[in-house]
């Protein structure tokens, strides 16, 4: 049997296995679905679109969270496959389920609506509120809109280092990584090549001090993250906003307490 064969073979298999039946099914099912809301009641209602991408949501969340997930993210891999889409290796999931529902017909359409599912995940809209949430914030293409665009590279380095250095979410040290530590660049951003390992944790097999590689690496990470990034930003402007109100009736009340103060005198 050669490779070839062996692996048309091991593909059908796995094709023909159960998750994989109920994943087709299911996504099948959502993409007839957004194709009676297109030919149908596109005219008439959002109501329809709302509530596929609510049922996006319920399916990204069932690829990610809980003991099927493993199982059902296979069965999603072979619907791609068997259909022919193809991805970049940076493609995110919700890009995937986003593109599989609603086909390849627009990219400006299929970027809108992966732009409102990323923004119900990151927010943590409940799939039973998905729709009303779009409707608070405006509608699909709002929600879009908020979006800031035309950035270089640069600039999205510096947005996404501004984010990012208030936080840590891990602590690496062993006895190779001191080894290598050069005391001239402490408090120095840098970036590692890191696997992910079967168990959550992450094998590092170099660190690269480069200015040019964080900056790349910060600015690929605000592409893959902007909707993220822009939530902090409208968060912390927001506060910033309560602040300076804040302090204004604080400087406003406290001089006319000095006013009445000094009548009194």
């Amino acid at each position: 049997m050669t490779q070839e064969t062996y692996t048309n073979f091991a593909y059908k298999a796995t094709v023909d296995a159960p998750a994989t039946t109920s994943m087709r099914q299911r996504l099948e099912t959502l993409a007839i679905q957004r194709e009676v809301w297109e030919t149908t009641q596109l005219a008439d209602s959002n109501a329809v679109l709302y509530q596929i991408l609510a049922d996006c949501k319920m399916l990204y969340r069932d690829l990610t969270i809980g003991d099927n997930s493993r199982v059902m993210k296979q069965g999603f891999n072979d619907y791609i496959r068997l259909k022919g889409y193809v991805f970049k290796s940076s493609s995110p999931l919700t890009l995937k389920v986003i593109h599989c529902v609603f086909g390849a017909k627009d990219r400006r359409r299929l970027s809108t609506y992966h732009t409102v599912l990323r923004v119900a995940i990151s927010e943590n809209w409940k799939v039973e509120e998905v729709a009303q949430k779009i409707i608070e914030r405006g509608g699909i293409q709002e929600i879009s809109l908020q979006r800031k665009g035309g950035l270089k590279p640069k600039e999205k380095a510096e947005i996404a280092r501004d984010v990012l250095m208030s936080q840590c979410i891990a602590t690496l040290s062993s006895d190779a990584l001191k080894g290598k530590t050069n005391i001239e660049h402490i408090h120095e951003n840098a970036v590692a090549v890191l696997t992910l390992n079967g168990d959550g944790t992450y094998s590092v097999h170099c660190v690269v001090k480069s200015k040019v590689a964080v900056d790349a690496a910060l600015s690929a990470y605000f592409s893959e993250n902007k909707v993220e990034i822009e939530i902090v930003q409208r968060q912390r402007f927001l506060v910033a906003e309560d602040f300076a109100k804040n302090t204004l009736i604080s400087d406003a009340v406290n001089s006319a307490n000095e006013s009445m103060i000094n009548q009194a005198a």
